[in-house]
């Protein structure tokens, strides 16, 4: 594919790079007009921004590196390559779980928050996706068909695979959207969290299941296994949720 987009005075600029730091910033803009009609302090939205991306990235990291460990430990014909790259869950989780943290910290709302960074996941998630189609990871199994995209594997053999790539941006960006529009008509402070984290879990069971990734349980990968324990978790948190509303209103 096209991992180098261009050069600067001999300066390498890498696909995935110039899509993280593009996603971050789109999502800096968004989620910093979004923090104003909430009314949120922008000492404390600018506070967030700045502290939360080394933290998601350094999940981002671990959470490939602990992937990649457990499939090296697991699987005996699985080759170890000591970097798992960047795994998205971690950042996910880590967005959120810091996010607590902070508003925690200047005593507001939680959920109201978590919402509001719940928004901007998925369009940074997108935006990033086009670097990992750049790049030429995440790459989807060899199939033939209309589906199929000429791709280059980890090895940089080029045959036709799903674009999965394309498959998780457009997923990411869909998610996005339904949630967008979705902000001003929430039920109640959580919904777009708990909405963001089903969304997205099924679409990644879903959508993992065509990447060429080892499969851990039976069918599923170890990223499927992740995605179906955080849906699982998720609609169990709903459930409660609602039972408790329900309680509380006889």
């Amino acid at each position: 594919m096209f991992p180098i987009l261009f050069t600067i005075g001999g300066f390498k600029v890498y696909a995935s790079v110039f899509f993280l730091v593009l996603a971050l910033l789109v999502g800096l803009v968004v989620g910093g007009r979004e923090s104003r009609r909430l009314g949120v302090p922008n000492r404390e939205f600018l506070l967030f921004a700045v502290s939360v991306v080394p933290i998601v990235l350094g999940l981002a990291v671990l959470n490939g590196l602990v992937f990649e460990i457990t499939l090296w430990n697991i699987l005996p014909d699985y080759e170890y390559s000591g970097s798992g790259g960047l795994v998205s869950f971690g950042a996910v989780l880590g967005a959120l779980a810091w996010g607590a943290v902070l508003t925690r910290v200047f005593k507001q709302p939680i959920t109201e928050r978590l919402d509001l960074i719940a928004v901007i996941l998925p369009l940074i998630l997108g935006i990033y996706r086009i670097g990992c189609f750049l790049n030429g990871c995440c790459f989807g199994k060899e199939i033939q068909g209309l589906l199929a995209v000429y791709l280059f594997g980890q090895n940089g053999d080029g045959v036709h695979r799903y674009p999965t790539q394309i498959m998780l941006m457009l997923m990411n960006l869909a998610v996005f959207a339904w949630l967008w529009q979705r902000r001003m008509k929430k039920s109640f402070h959580g919904e777009l969290t708990l909405s963001f984290l089903v969304l997205y879990s099924l679409g990644r069971l879903i959508i993992d299941a065509f990447r060429a990734l080892p499969n851990m349980l039976g069918p599923l990968s170890l990223h499927q296994l992740s995605a179906l324990a955080i849906f699982m978790i998720t609609i169990g948190f709903f459930i409660h949720l609602r039972r408790t509303e329900l309680l509380q209103e006889n």
